[in-house]
């Protein structure tokens, strides 16, 4: 074969291989395809492509058709020496520095050259790319390529991270009350529904607690919205810092929280609830120019679920008539709502500190 036809080959090898990425929306995919194809138009062994991430550092390592993707909070020596310089370097394996060492996927038996491209944007260093060449240093049509296609991989993974992001703002938006930052109404609701499918396919118990903030229209009323809203972040973020794995916390509308608790029943519900209450009672805050004496608290009720019975409206119901008992008892108390025979609620009041 002549060399022009082994550069037109190449050329096809490095076009195909950008169409097959092109089409690809998902990072570990995309390293993969890189990881088989590269090899065809370049002389590239192994490689590493080093890109900020959502949680410090995307790291994608490729050798031997195979690639791995992971985030890591800090770079390794390597790395981060050639991010820190930003400059481009080159060097046969022969004469490789000892420091920083080099990773081991890049220094495999065979491998002769490694270059070094940091990816620059406005004078920084958002990614860096490096690559090994084996049995052969690279030439210089293998640097013309690499850089092409470097390039453009970079800016394909961020455009993948873009996309992501962009759309997780979307369903967090939609899914998620902008001024708690908790669930929504509609999610928190929906949450409940597929809890209650689970629990009628497994048979394990589910249940409910509804929370409200003690006068909170006093709130409101005396101290403004602003202040009101204020006491709603506060409350949410303690309530937030007291859900288990597997249990769901959303803003039921106004100053009413639901949480959605699953396996749970009625004795462990009761048990959770008053861990809720003591998040704000047993630390108090208080609005600014009030006493100590005025620390915000909440109130709260609590439902299960019985067997053959896992109808989430009356399980709200339950909650709603349990919550609004610990109103009538004095407010700052859980008040859990079980089933007598016949279906009528029965409350009683589990805690109450004045």
């Amino acid at each position: 074969m002549d060399l022009t036809t082994q550069q037109l080959v190449r050329y096809e090898a490095l076009f195909t291989l950008l169409d097959d990425i092109q089409a690809l929306d998902d990072v570990q995919q995309v390293a993969a395809r890189v990881a088989t194809q590269w090899k065809y138009f370049a002389n590239v062994a192994s490689w590493r492509l080093v890109m900020v991430g959502t949680q410090g550092f995307r790291v994608m390592d490729g050798a031997r058709g195979q690639a791995t993707v992971s985030e890591v909070p800090a770079l390794s020596a390597w790395d981060a020496a050639h991010w820190a310089r930003r400059l481009p370097c080159s060097f046969k394996t022969a004469n490789a520095p000892c420091e920083p060492p080099l990773p081991d996927h890049l220094g495999q038996p065979g491998v002769v050259e490694v270059r070094v491209l940091p990816v620059l944007r406005k004078g920084a260093c958002v990614a860096l790319l490096t690559v090994a060449a084996r049995h052969a240093a690279f030439t210089d049509l293998d640097a013309k390529f690499i850089r092409l296609f470097g390039n453009h991989l970079v800016n394909h993974i961020a455009g993948i991270e873009m996309r992501r992001q962009a759309m997780d703002l979307l369903i967090s938006k939609a899914t998620h009350d902008a001024l708690t930052g908790l669930l929504n109404r509609g999610t928190i609701i929906e949450r409940l529904g597929s809890q209650a499918a689970l629990a009628a396919r497994t048979g394990q118990p589910l249940s409910v607690v509804l929370a409200d903030i003690d006068h909170f229209k006093h709130i409101n009323d005396v101290h403004g919205h602003l202040t009101g809203d204020d006491a709603l972040r506060e409350v949410a973020a303690r309530l937030q810092a007291c859900v288990r794995d597997g249990d769901s916390l959303g803003r039921f509308g106004g100053e009413e929280f639901l949480f959605v608790l699953y396996p749970c029943g009625a004795d462990e519900a009761l048990a959770a609830a008053e861990r809720f209450r003591a998040a704000l009672a047993d630390t108090p805050f208080t609005l600014p120019g009030q006493p100590a004496s005025a620390a915000v608290t909440i109130s709260l009720g609590t439902a299960s679920s019985t067997p053959g019975d896992l109808s989430t409206q009356r399980l709200l119901r339950m909650a709603d008539d349990a919550l609004y008992a610990s109103k009538d008892a004095g407010r700052n108390r859980v008040t859990a709502s079980g089933s007598v025979p016949g279906g009528t609620p029965a409350v009683a009041v589990h805690s109450a500190a004045k």
